[in-house]
């Protein structure tokens, strides 16, 4: 499971396979693995009929045929953009309230934002409070759900979603699917860099969305002020950071850095360039240190003073 937090009470988990994912260790799918089958020989690999297409359809009514199992015949569906299936408890209203919210975001993330749609539907659960979001996590996946706020279970294809504490998880979730289908090489840092910067989205015109400074702040302006954080709280010491350190002693330090490095190049209308750039040569260039070069036409080192003077001027914004 991935899981992620749009709020600052708890420790955030990771956007990573499942069997790397040490806290969620013991939750299991909602059936069990196929086990795998005999090697073809290679008379079978010259006689083997194609395998047959993804019916995008047929996959979409699947997931509606699962959710009213799940949440009874009356539970409230709706499609966006052809590949999320909103799903709610009946009488919950959550699947209404909730649609035109994820159609904006979902329209901005695919205007020149993001290339290359999820290859299958993905199922999307909203949960109006804390009781029915536990239960449906005891339910499925035999255990407590992993975070307070919601997560993206891969295996499954489907986030799940407490919004009784705020839509902001939505938006920050809707990211992780997108982007692992788009830049499937993408380390920690960006992937939850952009995901963490919509937490508070602001979305002024359709296919617009930034984000405004959030519950992270104080975290990040904290190392910066700490004679022991301030060293490793940089540019650089980002585009380096490992997965693993990514997720290690003072991820909550290493969310706000990434989160805040994307909204200083968001503002500059350099997110998506590098994000792209990255994208398009990450063979040639792993760490994106080229393509922010590129971009910003400095290199990370150069433009970390540059980074720090303006997050210090976020303490007076609103």
């Amino acid at each position: 499971m991935i899981g992620c937090t749009a709020g600052p009470t708890r420790k955030d988990t990771a956007p990573r396979p499942v069997a790397a994912d040490a806290p969620v260790a013991a939750a299991t799918p909602r059936a069990a693995p196929t086990p795998p089958a005999p090697a073809a020989t290679p008379q079978a690999l010259a006689t083997s009929p194609p395998a047959p297409a993804y019916d995008l359809a047929a996959d979409r009514q699947r997931i509606v045929e699962e959710i009213h199992r799940e949440l009874g015949a009356r539970a409230r569906t709706s499609v966006v953009a052809d590949l999320f299936v909103l799903a709610a408890p009946p009488g919950t209203g959550a699947v209404e309230s909730s649609q035109p919210f994820v159609e904006r975001v979902l329209e901005a993330l695919f205007n020149d934002r993001f290339r290359t749609r999820p290859a299958r539907a993905i199922s999307v659960y909203l949960f109006p409070d804390a009781g029915s979001y536990e239960k449906y996590c005891k339910d499925t996946f035999h255990a407590p759900c992993i975070s307070i706020y919601g997560f993206f279970n891969p295996p499954t294809r489907s986030l799940v979603m407490n919004i009784g504490l705020g839509i902001g998880t939505l938006s920050h979730e809707l990211v992780h699917p997108i982007l692992e289908a788009d830049f499937p090489q993408a380390p920690t840092w960006i992937n939850e860099g952009i995901a963490s910067l919509y937490e508070a989205p602001v979305m002024p015109k359709r296919g617009e969305i930034h984000g405004r400074k959030n519950w992270r702040y104080p975290r990040l302006r904290a190392a910066l002020g700490s004679p022991k954080e301030k060293s490793t709280t940089t540019l650089p010491g980002l585009l380096h950071m490992s997965d693993e350190h990514f997720r290690g002693d003072g991820e909550d330090l290493h969310y706000a850095m990434a989160r805040y490095a994307c909204q200083w190049l968001d503002q500059q209308g350099k997110l998506w360039k590098f994000y792209q750039r990255w994208r398009d040569n990450h063979e040639a260039d792993p760490s994106g240190e080229r393509a922010f070069e590129e971009v910003v036409g400095r290199s990370a080192e150069d433009a970390n003073a540059d980074w720090i003077r303006w997050v210090v001027a976020l303490a007076s914004a609103e």
